[in-house]
């Protein structure tokens, strides 16, 4: 969460200096309106973790920059074996709880300063809380029929104090207008500019603004950008109050309701944060700032509106989706360019190993495979992905005397949910090639290093959408492991989450920690879901991105389960409707 806040404090620091080079060029050329708003705007930034997308966002033009410093900068990709089981959201779960292992003194003063800001916030409220239970009801007829002429539907009350020197305002739900001892309530025209003032406050909900305010400034207060903001919201919704009032009496009594400013600006009282005070508020300003209000012009509101829109979609909003997609996808066929596992020879025990009941036998420490005894030249388990692609292990000795390959029966395959399969079978054994095809083998095509395995991407893949790139088949122990390089590798844990949070309702939930699944309990090792069925896409050499399938990559897992989809109700993606979870013996 503290990683989480401080994204959010740094991400809006671009918004709100802009917003304040804004107020500084403008301030007496646009409605006080449009600062608050912007002001809001910052605030969303800061509080709420969820923002919209846009291809405009200043962070949509970072993220292209440095793309394009990446793209001419990093070398080629090449991944080895012992981290084929390791997904970009395991790595990013990893990096993240050593993250919060070496941040956890940062978050304890985080959580200090917090705690004490707030602590001081909510003291010196109450402290004064406390003093305004001494105030009497003001008996006053043009305070009674002020009040009359003045009515919302919330009960306000206006009351008198010997503990306070300017007017002030307090409560959200029971509004008081509290006036000091010594108002001259005979001064009916101050006194209407008072009343008015504070009455605008209450109108405008101001202190619910400033208690929202307090808030965001208790959880950045380690923001130094955040007090600046503190100090000028505060302004603002005294400027934008005075200029309402200035709209309601009429811009001719501009000079009388600065002067009732000036005659109040010595008399500052104490601090009330969550309090509207009539009292010296950068006085200067404000004067300079009443009487240079003149109506406003309809550009003007135009020039507001412009204003807000374009700081909102520029500073306020992430990176675009498609830009991401942008960057996954080259990430995507950097990877799919030449995707290389290195093996070891301890790897390569382990994987062989399943061949050994049918009289294939690996020694480790030769680096030498033998049928029945005999030393193996070449060895070849491939599997057909589709049109041109194929998926699966060679092996290759020049000093051996036999050619041999697996055997696999296509009648046992893993059943997806349509009914289709998986192309790899089940082992069913291994046999020998004969003298004639030994002798026939072009020995030059079968030297690249037996210990490492390349797969291409055919090129018919190139318009599969997002959700499956391309799949790799490899043997690791006793059964076929796919990898998927998909967005879905890309995002992070937090983001995977709700992708599989369809699957939910059904009893599978997605352990963003451990990068697993979980069904009814169980550990999950295989889960399969056809998105869409139409006929052909349904050929694996034909998948248009409906195909989606997570593995438990380590190999554990107490049970396989497959999603149970509806196909004769689509969505807008053309995704049948997910019905159910079953069980795959």
């Amino acid at each position: 969460m503290a990683m989480d806040i401080l994204k959010m404090s740094l991400s809006s620091i671009s918004l709100i200096l802009v917003i304040i080079i804004i107020r500084a060029l403008t301030l007496h050329k646009l409605p006080k309106k449009t600062f608050l708003v912007l002001w809001g705007v910052a605030l969303y930034r800061l509080l709420i973790p969820f923002s919209l997308s846009s291809r405009f966002s200043i962070y949509t033009i970072a993220d292209i920059l440095k793309n394009k410093v990446s793209t001419i900068n990093t070398p080629s990709m090449v991944t080895t074996m012992p981290n084929i089981g390791m997904t970009d959201n395991s790595i990013s779960t990893m990096l993240s709880n050593e993250t919060i292992k070496n941040i956890s003194p940062v978050i304890i003063v985080w959580i200090v300063g917090l705690l004490g800001l707030a602590l001081f916030f909510l003291v010196t409220h109450i402290r004064c809380r406390i003093e305004y239970k001494t105030s009497l009801p003001i008996d006053n007829e043009f305070v009674k029929d002020w009040q009359q002429r003045h009515h919302i539907c919330r009960r306000v009350q206006i009351r008198q104090s010997d503990r306070i020197v300017a007017p002030l305002t307090y409560g959200i739900f029971n509004p008081v207008i509290l006036l000091p001892k010594k108002t001259d309530l005979m001064d009916e025209t101050r006194l209407g500019y008072i009343l008015t003032h504070e009455f605008v406050h209450i109108r405008k909900f101001d202190i619910l603004k400033k208690l929202i305010l307090v808030f965001a400034l208790c959880v950045h207060w380690f923001n130094p950008f955040v007090w600046v903001m503190y100090m000028l919201v505060n302004k603002d919704i005294e400027l934008s109050c005075d200029e309402t009032v200035v709209r309601i009496f009429g811009e001719d009594m501009r000079s009388n309701y600065a002067m009732t400013l000036i005659s109040l600006e010595e008399k500052k009282s104490r601090l009330t944060p969550l309090c509207n005070n009539f009292c010296k508020n950068s006085i200067e300003e404000r004067i300079v700032s009443i009487m240079k209000i003149n109506k406003t012009s309809f550009t003007g509101i135009l020039l507001a509106l412009a204003l807000i829109i374009s700081t909102t979609v520029i500073f306020a909003t992430n990176a675009a989706s498609a830009t991401d997609k942008e960057q996954e996808s080259k990430h995507i066929t950097a990877v799919e360019e030449e995707i290389t596992y290195v093996e070891t020879p301890e790897s390569k025990a382990k994987a062989f190993a399943m061949y050994e009941q049918y009289g294939l036998s690996y020694n480790k420490d030769r680096d030498q495979l033998f049928y029945k005894g005999e030393l193996v030249r070449y060895f070849e388990d491939y599997y057909p992905l589709g049109e041109g692609t194929s998926a699966g292990r060679d092996y290759f000795n020049e000093n051996g005397i036999i050619d041999v390959h697996a055997l696999r029966d296509l009648s046992q395959l893993t059943r997806n949910p349509d009914g289709s399969t998986n192309p790899s079978g089940k082992l069913i054994g291994v046999e020998p090639y004969s003298k004639a095809e030994f002798d026939a083998r072009n020995v030059d095509e079968l030297k690249n290093p037996s210990q490492t395995y390349t797969a291409s991407i055919d090129e018919s893949t190139e318009n599969n959408n997002s959700d499956v790139a391309q799949e790799l088949l490899l043997q690791d122990g006793d059964s076929p492991v796919v990898h998927y390089i998909s967005t879905e590798n890309m995002m992070m844990p937090d983001e995977l989450a709700k992708v599989y949070a369809v699957y939910e309702p059904f009893g599978v939930t997605y352990d963003k920690d451990q990068d697993c699944f979980y069904y009814n309990g169980k550990l999950v090792r295989e889960f399969i879901d056809i998105l869409s069925s139409n006929g052909e896409d349904l050929d694996r050499g034909k998948f248009k991105g409906s195909f989606r399938q997570m593995n438990n990559l380590d190999g554990k897992g107490e049970i396989d389960i497959k999603a149970i989809r509806d196909y004769t109700k689509l969505n807008s993606e053309g995704e049948g409707e997910l019905i159910g979870i079953e069980v795959v013996k």
